[in-house]
């Protein structure tokens, strides 16, 4: 059997400010401990190491927005400082805010954590592992196609997905589950219109918790929209312990009244492994094994509907970037050291950051 693979990348850049080094939650420590605690564990010895690399500009603008990726490649010249959340669009930019920060290392330590990503689920689909686990930072769950917030630049995991459904990835279907403290807003925002991504979530909710999102009545939208009427009847009829103890929602499963994106809220504290082993049997499984399988490209993203199209009728593989003009692609710009073999792959107001 293919063993675990682990992605580790101690890059040891991407520091807080000299002023908040002492106190900041997100520095290098928050995944050299854990490595560490692997080695203790004895565990190192029995993980297969896939080496991480940077994701390519292709790879990530099949999930963020080029202004977004232009904005990411410029903290490379940036004076390094603290700042709140950046926004494309009009009137977009970096707002206020002391808890995002930057320096020149920032936009190649958040290549590095979504190519890792990638690199591991590419082993995955090579048979090569069976499953792996990415030791990386930054995180990525807050960043949407066109935000940079909760101290995450690139969504990590959604740039591995969408490497999954295109062409050379070849899979019609991924489930993303997020278990972290807070609500993954970037992934849902990413993909809620996605009928390939079946997004869960479980999370703390209400009372001011950032990031203020991931309501239950949250099911998705376009192709991948759920019945809001039936939801927010579940949960009104619902207790938080009849909701993980009870069957109902499988129920709600089957006669496909569920959309892609289904949100598990805790409304207090203390939730421990017997609730999320509970979220997990009585919602998660059911609703993962009634997804129904499709031939369907993906819809959320263009040119990976292209890309489908374009594989269906030609045996071989195009990358999408060679039919995109030049001034779009910005290929030379978009630093990249891909590892041996990795070959390419086709082509307001917002609430303040908090860590992820």
């Amino acid at each position: 059997m293919p063993a675990i693979g682990l992605v580790y990348d101690g890059h040891a850049q991407h520091l807080p400010p000299a002023s908040a080094r002492a106190t900041h939650i997100e520095t290098p420590e928050r995944v050299s401990v854990i490595y560490r605690a692997l080695g203790k564990a004895r565990l190192l010895d029995r993980l297969t190491r896939v080496a991480p690399r940077e994701a390519t500009r292709a790879e990530a603008e099949a999930v963020h927005t080029a202004e977004h990726l232009d904005a990411l490649e410029a903290l490379a010249d940036a004076e390094p400082s603290l700042r709140g959340a950046w926004r494309g669009g009009a009137g977009g930019g970096w707002s206020l805010g002391r808890d995002m920060f930057h320096d020149a290392q920032t936009a190649c330590a958040a290549r590095r954590a979504a190519g890792g990503v990638v690199a591991l689920t590419e082993a995955v689909l090579r048979g090569e592992i069976s499953s792996g686990f990415a030791l990386v930072r930054p995180p990525g769950h807050h960043a949407c196609e066109d935000r940079m917030a909760g101290f995450c630049f690139l969504n990590s995991v959604a740039v591995a997905a969408r490497a999954a459904l295109s062409p050379r990835g070849g899979l019609r279907r991924v489930l993303v589950v997020d278990w972290d403290v807070h609500h993954g807003d970037g992934t849902q925002a990413i993909f809620e219109e996605d009928p390939a991504v079946l997004f869960f979530s479980l999370h703390r909710f209400g009372r001011g918790f950032f990031p203020g999102t991931g309501a239950a009545s949250c099911v998705g939208g376009g192709a991948a929209a759920g019945n809001r009427a039936a939801w927010a009847i579940y949960c009104l009829r619902s207790t938080l312990v009849e909701i993980l103890i009870t069957r109902t929602f499988s129920l709600l499963t089957r006669v496909k009244l569920a959309g892609r994106t289904v949100n598990v809220p805790f409304r207090r504290e203390g939730m421990g492994d017997a609730e999320y082993l509970a979220a997990f049997d009585a919602l998660l499984l059911p609703i993962a094994r009634a997804l129904p399988s499709s031939s369907s490209p993906p819809r959320a993203h263009p040119r990976l509907a292209r890309d489908w199209a374009e594989s269906r009728r030609e045996p071989s593989i195009r990358s999408s970037s060679s039919s995109r003009p030049a001034s779009t692609r910005r290929a030379a710009t978009w630093r990249t050291s891909r590892g041996a073999g990795a070959g390419p792959l086709p082509d307001s107001s917002l609430p303040p950051s908090s860590p992820p």
